[in-house]
């Protein structure tokens, strides 16, 4: 079947931006922009529904099993290009943001290799444009569709954790083999090990991402992002680890250790028993074992 020259624009389109995989929504975005330039009618969702099945028909994309509305490029070009996991679940959902253990392992701070995908998405974001799309290309047509496959190539979970609109901060673009992706950036990616560590890995590996991050932890961004939160709880935990690492000179753990309330939720690892060894500065339960809380200073 002949390429239409709209579909060969797309093509081209795609190729210029060396990209293999590509969800319904960024062809219906290179179709808007090649209307645009051609001075011809604006295409509705059912045209480029036409268009995506005669670029199947013609053997120049296919779908991606268990992934809907993405789509793998199969024309020349493409076959020299990579298509990591990660491109394909961003297209998929493309303003949720690669978090917990997948950006812990990202930033290098675990020598674990994840066997999971871990992203936070936020339903009624608007802070984030699709990767590779601007403002504009979006002014006359409703967001996409935020999809959230279970898995992977069939066999690779993907974890999709929900979090409150005010709480979408901390958010970068990184690059997967080359393509972007929005990933949390180290702070953002310390406190949700810190709150959640069954999605990274476990207590004693939580401790041993806060010591490896160590060196590059940026203290402003980080008591920023606390407050952000604004969880008394949140505060005594990272001011003490923040105080065993040495970390602890910002006037700011100064008023979060006045502001320390004592209760049996006032441990440093909310999913672990109360324990009766006690951080007085903190009003904290240390409910880990000494050799646990070691990881934070012993070297590699």
């Amino acid at each position: 079947m002949a390429r239409s020259t709209i579909a060969s624009q797309i093509l081209e389109l795609l190729a210029q931006d060396r990209r293999a995989v590509a969800a319904y929504w960024r062809i219906h975005i290179l179709y808007m922009r090649v209307a645009r330039a051609g001075a011809f009618a604006l295409p509705n969702a059912a045209k480029t529904n036409q268009l995506i099945k005669k670029l199947q028909a013609a053997g120049d994309m296919q779908s991606i099993a268990g992934v809907s509305g993405v789509y793998r490029i199969t024309v020349p070009y493409a076959s020299v290009l990579s298509s990591p996991d990660e491109a394909i679940i961003q297209e998929a959902n493309p303003t949720a943001v690669f978090s917990h253990f997948t950006a812990v392992a990202y930033h290098n701070l675990t020598y674990e290799i994840p066997k999971e995908f871990h992203l936070t998405h936020f339903p009624k974001s608007s802070i984030r444009s699709p990767l590779g799309t601007t403002p504009e290309d979006w002014a006359d047509i409703p967001a996409p569709r935020q999809r959230k496959p279970a898995s992977i190539r069939q066999s690779v979970k993907i974890n999709w954790h929900g979090a409150k609109p005010e709480w979408d901060f901390g958010g970068i673009t990184g690059f997967a083999q080359g393509y972007p992706i929005y990933i949390t950036d180290l702070e953002r990616t310390l406190l949700d090990a810190l709150r959640f560590p069954d999605r990274c890995g476990g207590v004693t590996e939580v401790l041993r991402i806060w010591r490896r991050a160590k060196p590059a932890i940026r203290l402003d961004v980080l008591i920023d992002y606390v407050r952000r939160f604004d969880q008394t709880l949140l505060r005594q935990r990272v001011g003490f680890l923040l105080e065993k690492l040495g970390l602890d000179d910002d006037p700011a753990l100064q008023e979060w250790a006045g502001k320390s309330v004592r209760g049996s939720s006032a441990k440093l690892f909310a999913s672990l028993e109360f324990s009766p060894t006690f951080s007085e500065r903190w009003s904290l339960s240390i409910n880990v074992s000494d050799a646990t809380l070691s990881e934070l200073s012993e070297d590699e």
